[in-house]
């Protein structure tokens, strides 16, 4: 099965490589129409989300607007995961038609700081990983396998190819720690649901929901920055690379000053969502671990 699933993924790539520009974007609109159509598990977890986040401040049509728009957003993150597995540099610019706040980020590699970047599954982050590890700074990032092994493989050296380490949640915090001794930047999302005892709780989007910490303990234990970044999409191919103002931890912080500072991102994350939440990843269990119910109806 995985060598069956590997052949599909090469006719994909095929198509995806040589299709002119127009007619693939039509497929990824079709792709993301038959899902919006046929998953109904997924749509149910999204419309629940949605609920949650928005209540009554949005209408019916404009959640399902913000569902099929978030679908889009999934398959061209699936386009763009694929063709720029052999794409050099020049490739990855020509999609980036603005970076706002780029002196940002440059002014603390010239200082030499130890940065750790957050955001979450928002945008297209199958470019933004890539381009900044292979236009500003090589990339550690947390992650895990992928199942299939022939597709594993094209991963991993896709990944070599564009600095970008992958280090596995087994023994993360080893691999985080001799990549900043090594002027490496991390990378880390914060927008998935996890065990309390692995983070801190917030409120997002007015509703309490599990965080990851490791932000900032990592930070604060490391002595680096935490850079937000977010890459938010303005057309099929047409991105903005997004960096905020760092956020200086100061060390040996307490279990208080560590769940206000996660709160701080978590709102920061909110807060861009806000401003376009077709960009999100709204089709995974966010609030799971406190609001199961919602995703039972």
């Amino acid at each position: 099965m995985d060598y069956i699933i590997y052949l599909i993924y090469k006719f994909f790539e095929f198509l995806f490589r040589f299709l002119p520009r127009v007619f693939m974007k039509n497929i990824l609109h079709f792709m993301a129409y038959l899902g919006y159509v046929l998953d109904k598990k997924h749509y149910k977890i999204a419309k629940a989300n949605l609920d949650l986040a928005f209540g009554d401040s949005k209408t019916e049509d404009e959640k399902r607007d913000i569902i099929k728009s978030s679908l889009i957003n999934m398959a061209y993150n699936l386009y763009e995961f694929i063709v720029l597995q052999k794409a050099p540099l020049d490739s990855m610019k020509k999609k980036i038609h603005c970076v706002e706040n780029e002196e940002i980020i440059l002014k603390l590699l010239e200082e030499n700081k130890k940065i750790i970047t957050v955001s979450g599954h928002y945008g297209c982050w199958e470019l933004s990983l890539p381009f900044f590890a292979t236009y500003y700074n090589p990339l550690t990032i947390i992650s895990r396998k992928l199942n299939n092994r022939y597709i594993n493989d094209i991963f991993t050296k896709a990944r070599d190819r564009q600095n970008l380490q992958m280090c596995e949640k087994d023994g993360a915090a080893k691999c985080i720690v001799k990549s900043l001794k090594n002027s490496r930047t991390i990378a880390l999302t914060i927008d998935q649901s996890i065990n309390p005892k692995q983070g801190v709780d917030v409120n997002f989007f007015g509703h309490r929901a599990s965080q990851v910490d490791s932000p900032v303990r990592l930070a604060s234990k490391l002595g680096a920055v935490i850079v937000p970044i977010f890459s938010i999409r303005d057309g099929f191919e047409k991105h903005r690379l997004v960096f905020l103002e760092p956020i200086e931890v100061k060390p040996n912080m307490t279990e208080q000053e560590v769940q206000k500072l996660s709160q701080n991102l978590s709102d920061i994350l909110e807060e861009q969502i806000r401003k376009k939440p077709e960009d999100w990843f709204w089709q995974h269990r966010r609030w799971k671990l406190y609001y199961p119910e919602i995703y039972k109806k």
